[in-house]
């Protein structure tokens, strides 16, 4: 009977001692596994021991979710070593707001929230000529729609005062829609100058300037403008220019030029033909020619020079009556667009007139 107990007893040791080699050996490969890891977590530094085995595992782990904005050194998929720097913080400069800075400042509580902002994006007007649309005239083809952009931040607030703000996304929710404008470049022909309002038919946009050219003829040029789409004000400045409105005005040798508008005799007689206009004397007559050459000039500034803006074209198309297109454009060469002195002292005047009611 006692050899049986004292059998039993042996056995007993023998299944503890071995119980306790294996757990010895787990001790052991565990501590040999354990690895202590340097966290930079947005330059605030902690030392943790882990078991994990790359970067990925000990995030998890660590119950460490990274936003879109956030990034990690070493990438995820590396080994871990032991002594490794593990370093999160923001690729767009985000702030992470010092928790403990800020706890040391103010007094609790002191409670975070992330707070999701919603603003509209306003669209642009885009507009684009259309040759087979009259001048003067503008058609929506698509309208606007404002866009939505989503800005996410975290705030901190410390007995309901918001004490600190960092953003930690932007997005847009709904992309912008711009409103597209057709703008006709068509120059129209006036047939005949009868066509051409010459009473007091005239809207509100009309201004009287205080000029020497009568009112009649202020609002048959007034109309004129209207329907070949030039500035009104610059058509004033520039008959101002080439004969101080004198519709009997005559000057040059060779090749003469008439009227109110100076209009060279080499262009009389396809501008009778194609305007039906006889007597460039006449200063309805003359402004009908005058009017049509500037539009047609004006016309093809926007075919050649609308990349520089509206400036150039303005440019372009008074050099160009002055001179001939031909000769302005072989006088720019590739210098693009000059602001010669006609149309600088045109440009001016037009100002001096919108400015002081005359000239």
């Amino acid at each position: 009977m006692e050899v049986s107990k004292l059998h039993i007893i042996k056995k007993t040791l023998i299944v503890l001692i071995l119980v306790l080699s294996i757990v010895t050996s787990g001790v052991f490969l565990i501590t040999t596994q354990l690895k202590t890891i340097t966290l930079d977590y947005y330059g605030k530094k902690q030392t943790i021991k882990t078991l994990a085995v790359d970067v990925n595992d000990f995030l998890m782990q660590n119950k460490l979710i990274l936003g879109e904005n956030d990034k990690v050194e070493p990438s995820k998929n590396t080994v871990l070593a032991n002594g490794i720097d593990i370093k999160v913080s923001s690729g767009t400069e985000l702030a992470m707001l010092d928790i403990d800075n800020i706890s040391s400042t103010y007094e609790n509580p002191m409670v975070a929230r992330i707070e999701e902002v919603i603003e509209n994006i306003p669209f642009e007007e885009e507009k684009k000529n259309n040759p087979s649309v009259d001048r003067g005239i503008e058609n929506t083809i698509q309208e606007g729609k404002e866009g939505q952009k989503s800005t996410r931040y975290i705030v901190k607030y410390d007995n309901g005062q918001e004490i600190a703000r960092a953003q930690i996304s932007n997005e847009v929710i709904t992309k912008t829609q711009n409103k597209v404008i057709e703008v006709g470049s068509k120059l129209p022909v006036i047939t005949s100058r009868g066509n051409v309002i010459r009473t007091t038919n005239v809207d509100a946009g009309f201004k009287q300037y205080n000029i020497k050219l009568p009112v009649e003829q202020q609002k048959f040029a007034y109309n004129l403008c209207k329907q070949y789409g030039i500035q009104y004000e610059l058509f004033l400045a520039m008959m101002y220019k080439e004969s101080g409105y004198n519709p009997n005005s005559y000057g040059g040798s060779g090749n003469p030029s008439y009227g109110l508008c100076q209009i060279y005799v080499t262009n009389h007689a396809w501008l009778s033909s194609a305007l039906g206009i006889s007597d460039f004397f006449n200063p309805y007559d003359n402004m009908t020619a005058g009017a049509f050459l500037l539009a047609r000039y004006i016309n093809s500034g926007y075919t050649h020079v609308s990349s520089q803006g509206t400036d150039a074209v303005e440019i372009y198309g008074l050099n160009s009556y002055n001179m001939g297109e031909g000769v302005y454009n072989a006088y720019c060469g590739n210098n693009g667009v000059q602001n010669r002195a006609y149309s600088t002292s045109i440009r001016n005047l037009r100002d001096r007139l919108i400015n002081n009611g005359g000239i």
